[in-house]
């Protein structure tokens, strides 16, 4: 197994990208370069940084337990110390010296990306936005903001298939058309049932599906979207500093989930089509991809796990955006207090309507 470690042209010390400059930062000399900088001194980067990673042997294989399986273990190039890590990791941090190190062959061949978006968002402003969210919350513990630490905070790229695909479909429809009035004591309805056709072509252009099969999956659906005009070409500098993870799903196994989510949206374009109706139920529709194309991309998040009273909290936020999504503890006695208010009110809204009546 090869490892990386992006060098700082100016000392030689390991480089890391720094989401609030936009540049690839020396944390020894305070230099800063841009990716055009770093491509005019290397040449074409990834190629040339290459020629400086450090062969190391497989873990053997003998040995088939789920711990081996299930892990890999690479030396950092600036302290030679062991690292372990899972086998879906493609890049890390030394955690004896910190340095950025990268686990190459995760991104090559096939499991190469080709389409990423760099963190925009520091770790600093990460960690200020998860305080002032907590602050906003009414149901939080008092003691919460007090006691509460952050275990940990890393950035993350997360896997992505971004999808355009051109569809051809027709959809038949069941409508209805109501028109209600009244004749002396009575309400007339008269309901109109139409049979509804629509047909025509659909362009869906990049179109995320998570290429994580595992419990992160869900967790981020819901740090989604991201602003795909931000999206670059590939080069593994963007990892120094930051944590990725491999994908471990192919279009193959992905293709239903995508083809069923697309036919999802495919329902809501046609059915827009059909506002002239009071209602509208759709009875079938027939999808046809003319062409498609698949990309893997790194989309970047802030992970952090929050402890307070012995129990773990995760929360994530979307490292462009801002846009965050977590589990925070919740003050029963305050839900208690409000539940109690709210009775109260409503009781006494009963009696002021009862003796009114």
């Amino acid at each position: 197994m090869e490892t990386i470690a992006y060098k700082c042209i100016n000392c030689g010390g390991p480089l890391q990208y720094d989401p609030a400059k936009l540049k690839f930062a020396c944390e020894y000399c305070r230099s800063d370069f841009t990716e055009a900088e770093l491509k005019a001194h290397w040449g074409e980067l990834d190629e040339e940084l290459k020629q400086d990673a450090v062969a190391e042997p497989e873990t053997s294989p003998e040995n088939e337990d789920d711990f081996s399986s299930n892990t890999v273990i690479y030396s950092c190039q600036n302290c030679g110390a062991e690292i372990m890590a899972e086998k879906t990791t493609a890049a890390t941090f030394c955690i004896y010296c910190h340095s950025p190190v990268v686990l190459t062959n995760r991104l090559t061949g096939q499991y190469k990306p080709d389409l990423v978006i760099p963190f925009k968002i520091s770790k600093e402003d990460a960690e200020k936005k998860f305080f002032e969210m907590c602050g906003k919350k009414k149901f939080l513990p008092n003691s919460f903001m007090k006691n509460a630490q952050l275990d940990m905070i890393k950035g993350v790229y997360y896997p992505y298939w971004m999808i355009d695909s051109l569809k051809d479909g027709i959809v038949h429809a069941t409508a209805e058309i109501r028109d209600s009035w009244t004749e002396g004591d009575y309400r007339v309805t008269k309901i109109e049932k139409y049979r509804v056709m629509r047909s025509g072509k659909i362009d869906f252009k990049g179109f995320p599906h998570s290429a994580l099969a595992k419990e992160d999956h869900n967790t981020m659906k819901y740090v989604n979207p991201y602003d795909d005009d931000e999206m670059k070409d590939f080069t593994m500098a963007y990892l120094s500093g930051f944590l990725a993870e491999k994908r471990d799903t192919e279009r193959a196994t992905a293709q239903h989930d995508v083809d069923e989510e697309l036919k999802s949206y495919a329902k809501k374009i046609y059915g827009e089509t059909m506002s002239k109706y009071d209602s509208y139920h759709i009875d079938d529709i027939n999808l046809r991809t003319i062409t498609e194309n698949w990309k893997y991309a790194l989309m970047p998040v802030w992970m952090m796990t929050c402890n307070y009273n012995g129990k773990n909290y995760l929360y994530a936020m979307n490292g462009q955006t801002g846009k965050t999504y977590g589990e925070l503890p919740c003050d029963k006695g305050k839900l208690a207090l409000l539940g109690a208010g709210v009775f109260i009110v409503l009781m006494i809204i009963g009696i002021l309507l009862g003796g009114y009546f």
